[in-house]
């Protein structure tokens, strides 16, 4: 098992993030109900409130 640090996540794969979510959302909301910031401001508290600082995950999701 590995540790995951979840905050550390977010920063690294901000912009991925970003990008996914905005192009979920315009697939079933309309873009003018919510801006790409607020959803993701929302999304990251979420995580941070959902999930511990350090997360456990199984060895095969980690490549080296």
């Amino acid at each position: 098992m590995a540790k995951l640090k979840i905050e550390g996540l977010l920063e690294e794969l901000e912009a991925e993030f970003k990008k996914a979510i905005s192009s979920t959302l315009r697939v079933h909301f309309d873009p003018e109900q919510y801006t790409d910031k607020e959803v993701y401001k929302t999304f990251q508290a979420q995580l941070k409130n959902r999930c511990d600082s350090w997360e456990t995950i199984p060895n095969k999701y980690i490549k080296s």
